[in-house]
């Protein structure tokens, strides 16, 4: 989990939404090697465990 106050990592992974006045939810699986897995865009913050879950089996 990585809060981001002040959009460093938002602007490198190339996703913040200038057009919005709030910050989107995206969320990044990051393999053993570092590199990026999966990306997602639209996270409910009730499902989303379970997708990440998902994912790792």
């Amino acid at each position: 989990m990585l809060s981001d106050p002040d959009q460093v990592a938002g602007a490198a992974y190339g996703v913040l939404q200038a057009d919005k006045p709030y910050p989107a939810r995206f969320s990044f699986l990051i393999d053993p090697d570092g590199k990026i897995a999966k990306v997602y865009d639209t996270v409910v913050p009730a499902e989303h465990p379970d997708q990440v879950l998902a994912d790792l089996g």
